[in-house]
């Protein structure tokens, strides 16, 4: 019982790390400095219980102190499973910068729990150990044990759980868990761990019950994956005159997607509409990847036919890393299928390193926020995978969410050399504020294989096989270009050296 409990502590504690990412992700994102908190929280208490566990065990050492162990780190999960929304809303709130808001809600949600754990190895090593001669081999084997627990856990939080279950469900599963190995270790006086087992397994069916009546009621729901924690909301526009629109986000305080319920076609954010761009400089374009799918408003909107091109022969192909967006964009976004629609899952790099096939435009958005950035997208090496990609005469089209002047600008100066090293000429145009480039904001960069003139006028479109004249909102986001020369004050990033995250988080700083 003794090895079998280490072993599976071993395997609880690292199912407990890996969904903690998920937890965190609705209140701070799911960046590096994310990870980092989590992983020094966890380490940081699982030490100080190994402290407290070897001095409890040189004081008690008894079968009901191993449970009383236990029972102390189930008992820190149900609280985790009970109060992380609350903790972690908390925390962030109190907390403006980002790295401080991280370490505090890992704190907040996390301390308990892993503190807990940290007292079972060393208080079983104490209960195990009967002769000095024999201790090392003990103690190796116990620690072994552990050590391929924490394997086993992280593959099966990392791979199986979280693609089948929610974050709350699976802390109460390691906490209802923590509970019973406690009553199997002291089975005498189980009255208050059974009745604590019985209240934890009560929660967390009301809690099931509880966020299946918030969905139905038209609330946040909440679709969960080993990618991302995504939640779709509903709400009006007023600048729309009320019309109902419902979106969806995966990082803290952003919504990624957006889709009026009367016209699930139409680009709802400022920043998609720019995509027009595409068709307004390569008006036949038939071939089209778009990397990064989100909610599948850009595809939707080339496939309705009012993006200007001939939709009946337009081909588009999608990639999208994960497979629940896609589902999500299916079941509340009004994504169907479509015999011109081919949707890849993988990441959009890896797709680019593993195809030679060429399009005429290909659009990029796969950055969440300014502070969630794949910096696997923005290096030298990823421009000229995209280069490969756009056929001669094509287009390419990137969103970035940066300034263009100034400190808040590095992530923008970083991507946008290595675009121009690779592309012949690369067009910047501001989307929110294009007379304050020194502020935050989506910015579009266009960039061609080719020098090329201005847009063509309309004529010219049609007389190139467009179906439909651009619309005339596209002569406004040309007026949007950014006239300036960008300083060469941050190089093009390379995949050696691509401190792409750390220019974004620069940016949180005020």
């Amino acid at each position: 019982m003794l090895e079998l409990t280490v072993f599976l502590s071993g395997a609880l504690v690292m199912v407990l790390e890996m969904v903690g990412g998920r937890v965190l992700a609705p209140h701070v994102g799911t960046s590096a400095v994310v990870w980092t908190s989590l992983i020094g929280v966890v380490l940081a208490c699982l030490a100080l219980g190994a402290w407290a566990g070897g001095r409890f065990a040189d004081k008690k050492l008894s079968r009901r102190g191993l449970g009383q162990a236990l029972a102390g780190a189930g008992l820190g999960c149900a609280l985790t499973a009970f109060c992380h929304t609350a903790l972690g809303a908390g925390a962030t709130r109190a907390v403006g910068n980002l790295y401080l808001a991280a370490v505090a809600a890992a704190l907040g949600i996390f301390a308990l729990p892993a503190f807990f754990f940290g007292m079972i190895t060393p208080y079983v090593i104490r209960l195990r150990i009967a002769d000095v001669d024999t201790a090392g081999a003990t103690v190796g084997r116990l620690y072994a044990l552990s050590t391929a627990g924490s394997i086993l856990g992280t593959f099966l939080g990392g791979f199986v759980l979280i693609s089948f279950f929610g974050s709350t469900a699976i802390l109460w599963g390691v906490a209802l868990c923590m509970l019973l190995l406690s009553l199997c270790n002291a089975p005498a006086r189980p009255r208050p761990r059974f009745l604590l087992l019985a209240l934890c397994a009560l929660l967390a069916w009301q809690d099931g019950l509880y966020g299946q009546w918030l969905a139905e009621k038209g609330g946040v729901r909440l679709v969960e994956s080993p990618y991302n924690s995504i939640r779709i909301m509903e709400g009006v526009d007023r600048a729309r005159d009320g019309r109902a629109v419902r979106l969806m986000a995966t990082d803290p305080g952003y919504s990624q997607s957006g889709m009026l319920l009367d016209a699930p076609d139409e680009l709802y954010f400022d920043y998609t509409r720019f995509y027009a761009l595409g068709p307004r400089h390569v008006p036949g374009a038939r071939k089209v990847l778009m990397l990064g799918g989100g909610g599948y408003s850009v595809p939707k909107w080339l496939l309705s036919g009012k993006s200007g091109l001939d939709a009946a022969r337009l081909r588009l192909t999608v990639v999208e890393l994960d497979p629940a967006m896609t589902a999500t964009s299916r079941r509340w976004f009004g994504l169907r299928d479509d015999p011109r629609l081919t949707v890849r899952h993988e990441d959009a790099r890896a797709f680019l390193n593993r195809r030679n096939e060429r399009y005429d435009l290909v659009f990029v958005d796969v950055f969440n926020s300014h502070y969630s950035v794949p910096f696997q997208m923005g290096t030298v090496e990823a421009a000229q995978g995209l280069r490969r990609a756009v056929a001669p005469g094509g287009a390419l089209l990137m969103n970035v969410i940066s300034a263009v002047e100034g400190p808040d600008g590095r992530l923008f100066r970083g991507i946008y050399h290595a675009l121009a090293a690779a592309f012949a000429e690369v067009r910047v145009y501001c989307v929110g504020r294009p007379d304050r480039p020194g502020e935050v904001q989506n910015l579009m960069l266009l960039a061609f294989p080719e020098a090329v003139p201005d847009a063509a006028p309309p004529a010219a479109d049609a007389a190139a096989g467009a179906t439909d004249p651009p619309a005339p909102e596209t002569d406004a986001m040309l007026a949007a270009r950014y006239a300036g020369i960008i300083p060469a004050d941050i190089p093009a990033l390379t995949d050696d050296f691509a401190p792409v995250e750390r220019y974004a988080l620069m940016l949180l700083r005020q």
